[in-house]
């Protein structure tokens, strides 16, 4: 991969990640206090609960598993950068790439649904949005990236979450 935008987009992902999610990190516990009553109010029984024991973390805890995300997003940057984008590393850094992405529009669903600032809301509206909109853009202008793609690429990002993401937050619930 020889043009430099492609490679500065490449490498803004691990950059961006956390950027948006040190705004997560130093306000999650307080925030999560501040707004629960009224969050578990609004939402319904069953998401309430959910809510209630997936979120209800400390700081540290939250930290470890943003450190875990920024670790397999490093990962995946790196083997794009060595291995080309194409094949597994293509797939692996596309499918976390994607659920970044569209992860941003839950905050901004968030904030509508609660009517009120949500922790990453303004990196996923200010950052997050305009970057991947812009990579996505670049890379299928370039040829690089199909549109039928970013959809797989999510529908993989979610399934690799989904896998690893419960047993991770398990884990660090108990530290």
């Amino acid at each position: 991969m020889q043009n430099d935008e492609l490679i500065l987009l490449i490498w803004l992902f691990p950059i961006i990640f956390a950027i948006h999610d040190f705004e997560e990190i130093v306000i999650v516990e307080k925030w999560i206090q501040r707004n629960k009553e009224d969050i578990l109010a609004k939402l319904p029984k069953r998401a309430a609960l959910f809510f209630e024991n997936n979120f209800a973390m400390k700081t540290h805890q939250f930290s470890i598993i943003v450190f875990f995300e920024f670790v397999l997003i490093s990962i995946a940057t790196i083997m794009v950068h060595i291995f080309g984008f194409d094949g597994v590393s293509k797939w692996f850094y596309l499918s976390l790439f994607s659920v970044m992405f569209f992860h941003a529009f839950t905050h901004i669903g968030q904030a509508v649904f609660l009517q009120r600032y949500v922790i990453g809301l303004m990196t996923s509206i200010f950052l997050l949005i305009p970057y991947g909109a812009y990579f996505y853009f670049v890379f299928i202008d370039e040829g690089l990236l199909q549109p039928v793609e970013i959809g797989l690429s999510l529908i993989v990002g979610i399934g690799l979450f989904a896998l690893f993401f419960p047993q991770l937050h398990k884990k660090v619930s108990k530290l």
